[in-house]
């Protein structure tokens, strides 16, 4: 997955910013449903712009 590499964030975290409402990171279906597919200047415009932090969210001590 390019979208993975290109943001520096794990598959896990590419499906939450397409769950979230409103989506951080939009996508289309493929003809068949099956596929999600993510254009470039969305995957570059959120790099550029994050709008959501990165990184682990640890427990408090």
């Amino acid at each position: 997955m390019a979208a993975r590499k290109l943001l520096g964030i794990s598959h896990t975290t590419i499906y939450e910013y397409m769950k979230l409402s409103p989506r951080v990171l939009p996508y289309h279906r493929s003809e068949n449903g099956r596929h999600r597919l993510i254009l470039g200047s969305d995957i570059i415009r959120l790099r550029d712009h994050p709008q959501v932090k990165r990184g682990r969210r640890r427990k408090d001590r």
